[in-house]
C-alpha cells in the first residue's frame, strides 16, 4: 500500500499520493493522486487502493533504469506499415511498459530519419507519438533520478549509446 507523498505512476502519468480516503461514490478506499509537477491540488484522480485494473504502479527504480539502458539497444522497432502506424503506436501507449515507449521513440525517430534522407516531409503521426513517448519516458526517469527533464534525456541517450557500442548494436 502506498503512503501519502509517495510518487507513483498511474496510466503513464507520474503522480503524488496526496491523500487516502473513502470514495463517496463507491465506498472503496482510494488514493487521491495529483499529477507530478502540478502547482495546486485542483486536478486530482481517485484510484481504488485495490488497484484491480492494474493501472497503478511504483515509480521506476535506479536499478530498473540501468536495466532499461542495457536493454534499449536491443528493443525492436515496429514494422513500418504507414497504413497502421497510428494504431500500432496507440496500442503501445495503452500499456505501462517503458520498453514500449522506447519502441515508439526508436520507430518514429528512424522513420523520420529515413524520410529526411529521402527529402520527404516528416510524418506528423511519427512526430506526434515521438513527442508523447519522450515526454512520458523522460518525465518518469527524471523524477526517479532527481534530474531535470533535459538533463535526464541527455543522460539516458548517452548511456544507451554507450550500451549500444558495448554490444555492437550502435
Amino acid at each position: 500500500m502506498y503512503k501519502i507523498d509517495d510518487i507513483v505512476v498511474y496510466r503513464r502519468d507520474v503522480c503524488r499520493v496526496a491523500d487516502i480516503k473513502v470514495s463517496e461514490r463507491t465506498g472503496e478506499e482510494c488514493y487521491v493522486l495529483v499529477p507530478y509537477g502540478s502547482t495546486d491540488n485542483s486536478v486530482t484522480m481517485q484510484v481504488p487502493v485495490s488497484n484491480k485494473a492494474g493501472h497503478l504502479r511504483s515509480l521506476v527504480t535506479r536499478e530498473e533504469i540501468d536495466d532499461l539502458i542495457v536493454s534499449a539497444p536491443g528493443i525492436e522497432t515496429l514494422e513500418s506499415k504507414p497504413a497502421n502506424m497510428k494504431s500500432q503506436y496507440a496500442a503501445l501507449m495503452k500499456g505501462d511498459s517503458l520498453e514500449d515507449l522506447i519502441c515508439i521513440i526508436k520507430t518514429s525517430f528512424l522513420r523520420n530519419d529515413e524520410r529526411q534522407k529521402n527529402h520527404k516531409k516528416l510524418a506528423s503521426i511519427d512526430n506526434e507519438y515521438l513527442e508523447k513517448a519522450e515526454k512520458l519516458l523522460y518525465t518518469e526517469l527524471s523524477v526517479a533520478l532527481g534530474m531535470s527533464y533535459e538533463e535526464c534525456k541527455e543522460f539516458f541517450e548517452k548511456e544507451v549509446e554507450k550500451a549500444a557500442e558495448k554490444t555492437g548494436r550502435a
